[in-house]
């Protein structure tokens, strides 16, 4: 029975001690958990504001590139009426020449 007690005596220190341990690294490594997640959080979140950014730089790519087909369009046509009118003069000159 003594010596059950004197086992008993030098474990339940060293089981407290591993147990303080134990504890303290669970909370040591709970805390570097809540800082990855934090920091898991905060790049998720500029991820997302990237995409945003993104997102919109698309949107306004593809609006310019409509205004300038828009644009090119009307200076086709401009450019077709611009034609049109100098032969319809090229021929009243050579009509107004040839008289």
């Amino acid at each position: 029975m003594k010596s059950l007690t004197k086992l008993g005596a030098v474990i339940l220190p060293l089981v407290l001690l591993t147990a303080c341990a134990n504890t303290t690294e669970m909370d040591a490594l709970k805390a570097s958990v809540e800082a990855a997640q934090s920091s898991a959080d905060a790049a998720l979140s500029a991820a997302r504001s990237a995409q945003s950014s993104a997102d919109t730089a698309t949107r306004t790519a593809n609006d310019a590139e409509t205004a300038a087909r828009a644009a090119q369009d009307a200076a086709t046509s401009a450019q077709s009426s611009v034609d049109e009118c100098c032969a319809k003069i090229d021929r009243m000159f050579e009509k107004a020449m040839s008289k």
